[in-house]
């Protein structure tokens, strides 16, 4: 956790809120009292807070403690700590069984609980452990860490959250856990769930470092222990599995209440919102009554904000919603857009208010206004590489022309994302793309411009000469005529008759 963005709470202030907990203490520590704790505290930081928990970080002259507050909220939490009571105390739980199963993990101090207090909240406090994150930077340090899975799974612990920022590494070398509320002890691991944990932890790995030179050494590492090998392949397939959950599940919360976004069910008005917009239901109206049109009279610009609307009809698709979920699932994947604000209904008309961007141009305004080499050469490999996160993560834009991507201080968005669908693409559609873009810029983008792009969208993938030269013919003639109707844009069917 990171102490230097915390913030200071005064110690008065959290024994305040402590006030009233019934507190029991752990068998490794019977004589610890927290009145005696709050009396040491040098310092108090919250490392985390939101609706549901705060993170406390307690500053002793001797240790550092932890202090996990959770607050039961919202109505579903209600409902599931009621339903599935052993889920309040299944980290207290799992730590003691780690350390009586010998390995080390924090050390669990003190647990309490306010049944009395509306909404009911319940805490837990563990001993820091002092050291740091384990670091992957060498294929020694990956060869460590997928020794020290295999020899987790030897004992029989499925760590379903298990990468690198939960495992701490001591000053004298020994690696110690944290965070193990999603933590099973098993007789025996299977070789599915050996897998599927290893993907999760190749996957923290993988999409959320930059220090992985050596895969092979991570897979090396954990065959080295006496049980059946996993093969890369399958560690690739469980990360991608991974990865999906990941998007979808993070793109879902644009629809529900969570710490980003709320549901509007106000009369008059119902949908979804960022909690930093504070728009009502007056200004929505003001902003539809004097909003200035931008691309027709559905779309429309109102005190820095974009608004499209659409009339909902009985079998139509709702395009302002579909719009609204894509914005998320984009952003989730690293993909620029504006920024999505909300989208509501009000009366039979459903509208997406995105945030306007300032300064703005098409694609095509924006490349063709360089005239410097250098400058066009940055901004066509950096608008190839854009493109190339699209394919990569499986975005198809139906209708991708100049004039839904916009640039703003050299940076692309994409708009009209009612076009937008996650599937995967094959290589005809990705051609059916290059096509778009080339039919729908002017002649002040060069050939050359469009060949030196198409470079730089298929680095590293090295396509057959052959192959090239027929897609740089198509686009020498789509570049001239401004039309694709006339012409066969399968990728493959180019390459075998060598036109």
């Amino acid at each position: 956790m990171n102490l230097e963005k915390s913030t200071y709470l005064p110690v008065d202030a959290l024994r305040r809120k402590l006030a009233g907990c019934h507190m029991t203490t752990s068998p490794f520590t019977p004589d610890f009292s927290l009145d005696e704790l709050l009396t040491e505290v040098a310092a108090c930081r919250i490392i985390k807070e939101n609706d549901r928990r705060q993170i406390y970080y307690l500053e002793t002259p001797g240790n550092g403690y932890f202090l996990k507050f959770s607050t039961l909220a919202r109505p579903k939490d209600q409902w599931r700590h009621f339903i599935l009571p052993f889920r309040k105390w299944s980290e207290w739980h799992n730590l003691h069984r780690l350390l009586h199963a010998g390995i080390a993990a924090a050390n669990p101090v003190l647990k309490g609980e306010n049944k009395t207090s509306r909404p009911r909240h319940f805490l837990l406090l563990t001993e820091q452990i002092p050291g740091l994150p384990l670091k992957i930077y060498t294929a020694g340090d990956m060869r460590r860490m997928g020794e020290y899975a295999a020899w987790l799974h030897s004992q029989g612990v499925y760590h379903t959250d298990l990468h690198p920022n939960n495992i701490i590494m001591t000053p004298e070398g020994k690696i110690k856990l944290i965070d193990v509320q999603q933590l099973f002890l098993l007789p025996w691991l299977p070789r599915r769930l050996r897998v599927y944990n290893l993907g999760k932890i190749y996957f923290n790995l993988r999409f959320r470092s930059d220090c992985l030179h050596s895969p092979q050494e991570f897979i090396a590492g954990y065959n080295t222990k006496p049980q059946p090998s996993i093969r890369l392949t399958q560690l690739e397939t469980a990360a991608l599995r991974h990865q999906q959950k990941k998007y979808s599940s993070r793109s879902k919360r644009c629809c529900r209440n969570s710490s980003e976004f709320m549901v509007v069910k106000n009369a008059g008005w119902k949908g979804y919102k960022r909690k930093s917009f504070d728009w009502k239901i007056t200004d929505l109206w003001q902003a539809l009554e004097k909003g200035q049109p931008l691309k027709g009279s559905h779309v429309i610009s109102y005190k820095a904000v974009c608004i499209k609307t659409h009339l909902r009809r009985l079998f139509h698709e709702n395009r302002c919603l579909t719009s609204w979920k894509m914005s998320r699932a984009l952003e989730v994947r690293g993909i620029t857009v504006p920024r999505a604000l909300g989208y509501f209904v009000i009366d039979d008309v459903s509208c997406f208010v995105s945030e306007l961007l300032d300064d703005r141009l098409h694609l095509n305004t924006y490349l063709s206004s360089i005239s410097d080499e250098r400058t066009k050469r940055r901004a066509l490999k950096k608008f190839a590489l854009w493109l190339r996160k699209f394919y990569d993560t499986h975005v198809w834009q139906r209708d991708f022309k100049s004039d839904n991507i916009l640039c703003q201080n050299g940076e692309y968005f994409m708009v009209d994302l009612d076009g937008v669908k996650i599937r995967r693409l094959s290589e005809q559609q990705k051609t059916v793309n290059l096509a778009q873009l080339n039919a729908s810029v002017s002649n002040a983008v060069t050939v050359k411009d469009r060949l030196r792009f198409y470079h730089y969208l298929t680095a590293g993938q090295k396509p057959p000469r052959q192959q090239r030269r027929a897609v740089y013919r198509k686009v020498w003639d789509i570049s001239r005529n401004k039309t694709t109707s006339n012409y066969d844009l399968d990728i493959d069917t180019l390459w075998k008759h060598g036109r």
